[in-house]
């Protein structure tokens, strides 16, 4: 993992999966993946600046292009396994540590990436790495050593050996006193002075293996995380006095129990402390000993991960490398239930859910994208290297594809697909819609809107109303549009007043021209965009964890206007648009003309109010099925689990 301050983006990269960017600039938010080639794997990543760097086994060196996702350069610096990466604080160097024991210098002024030094070659593979603050020296992490190397020649300064020859140093930092900091696979902490290169101090920190190291900007917090056990230490700086002399150590601060897996990467943002490890979640505890807290972000896929189709009661899945088509189960009807008015209740299912089909790719491409028609005609998905269209026959069951020589030239690869009700298809290419007629023999191009105008950064989110007339694109930018959409065209009618956070979840009145908007930082709004102002807004987070997990969807009640449902990952909330004037009515009647008067004078809004909550677990999308019925989709911890190896079993103290 690594963090740009820049652009408040934490940069993720997962085992044999593909490069993430969360928005940490208030609750994370997962904005954009990189997908990556098949057998490629990234084992660092760096940012210099805006700047994304990974490198990986195959030995490429990469920048990425965060537009477009893809390599903007690349180059094989060793020509073997490429294991760590560091940048300088200056964002002019780069160093990359191989396999064959190979470190070269880079620099990467003036946007570009060019060779400047290659250091004598050791005999060990180079695991970690980090410059000095000056950036005339680099340590390095090794088998069995610690090294500072000049910068300007290439050659070893010092060599620091570890307790034994069979320790590996996994971990490096360097403070800006020249103070050494390495982690091994014994689970040491060993503090060196990078002057003298003498070992100052040891500490036992785990029993085996410190994976990870991060010091926060002040370096008076140390914080430390591996295999055995699995626990997140951190150390803080003290100063000993002992007759005449002081002496600075670093002492045991507190410990977050977030993992039961070892723990493989560490990040400091502020007073957040970020980890990630074999279980796949992503965590957020806190740094200080006030207000402890964990919030877990699973590893689900970014965009909308499943499609329903109410009236016939089937859902489409997209997963990774495939596409499960699953009818629902049936419930006991309502009546039945004799459920109270306002009652929010989970329906015990009559029959199973039954797995239709299911659509795999090749193993060298992942599915972006994935749609289901209402009227459960049509199954389409896309790839980075095409988009495959389906037609859906129920009795019998049969699916065929179409050819791709017989789809339209612009039936190209897609990052958002979108049915309506009226046979039509909406693809996303590169910041150009598409709509489509969909027929028997082949679809047929509409119209091509180009969004460039008035969407200049990526597109994270596309909503089509119920009824398909309006359009609401999201970027990463903070803007939002609305375009009206007809039968042969489309026209820009507004773009939103721009907000500091990013959109999280978009969604469309169906009867009146509304959109409503959650941001990033727990504010949510819903706007007029035919009279242009705002309807509803909330003046506070309206949710206890609105910090810690950003919205995901927003839906409207079908009877109350007034209500609509949000959900994050872990609970579902029933919201209430209320007249805060009414309730100031009820509470100050004393005070009701001068209040009433300043409210009136800044506009007739009004705010949200909590009505109902429930918990969920790693909840991923909410549907609705009908005008009384939702639909849940989420993944139990148990099942994200199930895969790895029992976690470790840390013996605690009075159990036998």
């Amino acid at each position: 993992m690594a963090y740009s301050k820049e652009l408040k983006t934490l940069a993720v990269s997962r085992e044999e999966g593909p490069i993430e960017l969360w928005n940490m600039q208030y609750a994370p938010y997962l904005q954009q993946v990189i997908h990556l080639e098949e057998s490629s794997t990234v084992e660092a990543v760096a940012w210099a600046g805006k700047r994304l760097f990974s490198v990986g086994l195959t030995g490429k060196l990469i920048e990425w292009n965060l537009n477009e996702l893809q390599p903007r350069f690349e180059m094989s610096p060793t020509g073997n396994a490429l294991w760590c990466l560091s940048i300088h604080v200056e964002q002019n160097i780069l160093a990359v540590g191989s396999e064959e024991g190979h470190i070269n210098i880079l620099s990467i002024e003036n946007e570009e990436l060019s060779y400047k030094t290659l250091f004598n070659k050791q005999k060990e593979r180079v695991l970690c790495c980090e410059f000095d603050k000056p950036g005339e020296r680099l340590v390095t992490g090794s088998p069995g050593a610690v090294r500072i190397w000049s910068v300007a020649k290439g050659h070893v300064l010092h060599t620091m050996t570890l307790a034994q020859k069979d320790y590996i140093a996994y971990t490096v930092r360097v403070l800006s006193n020249n103070t050494i900091i390495a982690g091994d696979s014994a689970g040491n902490v060993t503090v060196w002075d990078a002057n003298l290169a003498t070992q100052i101090d040891t500490y036992k920190v785990l029993d085996a293996k410190l994976f990870a190291l991060a010091v926060n900007e002040r370096e008076d917090r140390l914080v430390c995380s591996g295999m055995e056990p699995p626990l997140i230490r951190v150390l803080g700086k003290t100063q000993i006095k002992r007759e005449a002399s002081t002496t600075e150590r670093w002492i045991k601060y507190l410990q977050r129990d977030v993992h039961k897996h070892y723990v493989k990467s560490l990040v400091l943002i502020g007073d957040r402390i970020i980890s990630g490890g074999e279980d796949g979640n992503l965590c957020v505890s806190r740094l200080s000993k006030s207000r402890a807290y964990c919030t877990r972000h699973a590893p689900f896929l970014h965009g909308r991960c499943a499609t329903l189709a109410a009236e016939s009661q089937l859902l489409l899945l997209r997963y990774a490398q495939s596409m499960h088509l699953w009818r629902l189960g049936s419930a006991k009807s309502l009546d039945e239930l004799q459920m109270l008015p306002h009652i929010f209740e989970e329906q015990q299912l009559q029959q199973t859910p039954e797995k239709l089909l299911e659509l795999k790719v090749p193993s060298s491409q992942q599915i972006v994208a994935g749609a289901l028609s209402p009227d459960n005609k049509w199954i389409c998905y896309a790839t980075k290297q095409e988009t495959r269209l389906y037609s859906l026959q129920l009795e019998p069951l049969q699916l065929q594809r179409l050819p791709q020589q017989e789809l339209p030239e612009e039936f190209a690869p897609a990052s958002f697909i979108i049915f309506d009700k009226k046979d039509k298809l909406y693809l996303l290419c590169n910041k150009q819609l598409r709509c489509f007629e969909l027929q028997q023999a082949a679809p047929q191009l509409l119209y091509s809107l180009d969004l460039s105008p008035h969407v200049a950064s990526p597109v994270t989110h596309l909503e089509l109303s119920a009824c398909g007339k309006q359009l609401a694109v999201a970027t990463m930018s903070s803007s939002i549009s609305i375009w009206q959409l007809s039968l042969k065209s489309a026209k820009h009618l507004l773009t939103l007043p721009n907000y500091h956070a990013c959109a999280t979840a978009l969604a469309l009145r169906a009867d009146t021209p509304c959109v409503a908007v959650a941001y990033a930082d727990g504010r949510l709004v819903e706007y007029n965009f035919k009279e242009r102002h705002f309807v509803c807004e909330s003046t506070k987070h309206f949710v206890p964890n609105s910090r810690f997990q950003c919205i995901r969807s927003i839906l409207f009640d079908a009877h109350n206007p007034k209500i609509i449902l949000v959900h994050n990952e872990v609970l579902i909330y029933v919201l209430e648009s209320y007249d805060p004037r009414e309730e100031l009515e009820q509470q100050q009647p004393a005070k009701t003309t001068r209040l009433s008067k300043s409210i009136e004078i800044e506009s007739k809004l009004h705010n949200y109010r909590l009505k109902m909550r429930f918990n969920r677990e790693h909840m991923l999308q909410l549907c609705r099925l009908d005008d009384q019925q939702l639909i849940a989709i989420g993944v139990h911890n148990r099942h994200l689990l199930a895969p790895l190896p029992a976690p470790y079993q840390r013996k605690k103290f009075g159990e036998s």
